[in-house]
């Protein structure tokens, strides 16, 4: 009697013991084909009146392309663009935000008419300003890692002036994509 017993705690141990490494086997499939750790996708996000046509950041140098749609109402001209982890307060008031810092002119402004789309980063066809426009980290230095395939979190603030009431603005919109070559 005391062997059946004994016949049967080991059966038991055999078949969950197989049971859990079948689970254990079919999870590690699982992380390794990525499906339980899933690539957030790329996202440029403004709030309403401003919209992402086209962005990237290109591996190795870091520098953005961006080209915006807007739909404010009124013919903007953006005088600025900044790509920043940084996202304390007092950064959306300060120089960072400007072509000037990055070896633009006032001439470098770019003007986008309502309904209308524009560059306003372009390291290949830009002008002096446009052309310069580098993503950072939270200190505001060159990016570390920009290798191909790598992640990039951060903001994208934009400095404009209403053309027909010269008031100015600073958006701020969150960025989520990967290095590109």
């Amino acid at each position: 009697m005391r062997m059946r017993k004994g016949q049967t705690a080991m059966e038991y141990l055999m078949t969950y013991g197989w049971a859990i490494l079948i689970i254990m086997v079919v999870l590690a499939v699982l992380f390794y084909l990525g499906v339980l750790n899933p690539q957030i996708p790329s996202q440029c996000i403004f709030p309403a009146g401003i919209s992402c046509s086209t962005y990237k950041i290109s591996a190795d140098t870091g520098k953005l392309t961006l080209q915006i749609g807007q739909g404010t109402g009124k013919t903007i001209r953006v005088t600025g663009v900044s790509c920043t982890q940084n996202s304390s307060a007092s950064y959306t008031t300060s120089a960072f935000i400007s072509y000037s810092n990055i070896g633009g002119t006032a001439s470098t402004n770019v003007t986008i008419p309502s309904g209308s789309t524009g560059f306003i980063a372009d390291p290949v066809n830009g002008a002096a300003g446009v052309s310069n426009v580098t993503c950072t980290d939270t200190n505001n230095l060159a990016l570390g890692t920009t290798t191909i395939g790598t992640q990039y979190n951060g903001k994208i603030y934009l400095n404009y002036t209403e053309v027909e009431t010269e008031v100015t603005r600073v958006a701020a919109g969150t960025f989520t994509t990967y290095f590109e070559s």
